[in-house]
C-alpha cells in the first residue's frame, strides 16, 4: 500500500475527481482529512472510503476560500492525526463565459477558488510538510496549453496554478518537500461535463477518465514511488492536448453554469 500511514488533506473531495482521489488514497492505506461544501455528498464519500478499508477519516464542511476555515482544516487535521504528510489542492470552479463578457465577480470567484485558496492553504500546511518531508499535489487542467472556447478565466487560473506548482517546488526542494500537479482532461460528471457535448469526441482515446483513474495518478505523485519527481505538471487527458484541433463543442448558455467541487 503506497500511502500506508500517510495523512492527507484533500480539498473538494465531496464529488468528482476529489471523491476519486479520496477513494484511491483510502485503498492505499492513507489517513484522510476530507473537505467540501456539500455535507451529504461528503458523508457518502466517507462511507465509500471506509468500505475500502480506511477507518481514519476526518471531515470538515466549509468554504475553502475563507481563511478561518482553512486554519480550522489544518488545525483539526494536525490535532486528530498528529502530522500532515500530503496536501491535495483539488477544489475548483468553472464559470463558462468569454473573456470579453466576464464580470469582475466571475473573475474574483474563479481566482479565489482555483488559485488563492491553494496558495494560502499551502502556506499553512508547509511547516507540517517540512516536518514530515511530505508533498503537495495540485489539481490543474490540460487546458493550460490549449484554447477552449469560453474557458478563458478557468484556463488563466489553472495556468497560474501550474506556475505556482513549479515555483513552490523550487522554493521547497531544499526542505525535502516535493510539489507536483496533475493536469486532467475530460472527466464525466465533473466540471467539464457541461461544455463537452460528445464524450467520444472529447479525447483521442475515445472516452473520458473516471475520477478514480485520476486518483491513481495522484497516488503515484504523492507516494515514495515518485520520490525523484518534483515541479512537474503531469498530463492525464487521454491525448486531448496532443491534438492540433479538437472536436469539443461548447454549448451556448444564456445563464452560464457554476460548478464547485
Amino acid at each position: 500500500m503506497a500511502l500506508r500511514g500517510k495523512v492527507a488533506i484533500i480539498t473538494g473531495s465531496s464529488s468528482g475527481i476529489g471523491a476519486g482521489i479520496a477513494l484511491a488514497f483510502a485503498k492505499e492505506g492513507a489517513k484522510l482529512s476530507l473537505t467540501g461544501r456539500n455535507q451529504k455528498n461528503l458523508e457518502e464519500v466517507v462511507k465509500d472510503c471506509k468500505t475500502a478499508g480506511c477507518q481514519d477519516v476526518l471531515t470538515n464542511v466549509g468554504d475553502i476560500t475563507q481563511d478561518a476555515f482553512r486554519r480550522t482544516l489544518v488545525d483539526t487535521t494536525k490535532k486528530k492525526f498528529g502530522k500532515i504528510d500530503i496536501l491535495v489542492n483539488n477544489a475548483g470552479i468553472l464559470l463558462i463565459n468569454s473573456l470579453i463578457s466576464a464580470t469582475k465577480e466571475e473573475y474574483d470567484t474563479t481566482m479565489a477558488v482555483n488559485l488563492e485558496a491553494p496558495l494560502f492553504l499551502t502556506q499553512l500546511v508547509v511547516p507540517h510538510l517540512i516536518e514530515t518531508k511530505g508533498n503537495v499535489v495540485n489539481n490543474s487542467s490540460c487546458v493550460t496549453t490549449m484554447i477552449m472556447p469560453k474557458d478563458g478565466l478557468y484556463t488563466m487560473s489553472k495556468a497560474a496554478l501550474d506556475i505556482f506548482t513549479r515555483y513552490l517546488a523550487h522554493e521547497l526542494v531544499s526542505h525535502g518537500v516535493r510539489v507536483n500537479a496533475i493536469n486532467p482532461g475530460y472527466v464525466p460528471s465533473q466540471l467539464g461535463s457541461e461544455v463537452m457535448t460528445d464524450e467520444l469526441n472529447a479525447t483521442p482515446i475515445g472516452r473520458g477518465a473516471t475520477p478514480e483513474e485520476i486518483g491513481h495518478i495522484v497516488v503515484f505523485l504523492a507516494s515514495d514511488k515518485a520520490a525523484f519527481v518534483t515541479g512537474e505538471c503531469f498530463r492525464a487527458d487521454g491525448g486531448l492536448s496532443m491534438t492540433t484541433t479538437n472536436k469539443v463543442e461548447v454549448e451556448a448558455y444564456a445563464d452560464p453554469p457554476v460548478r464547485n467541487i
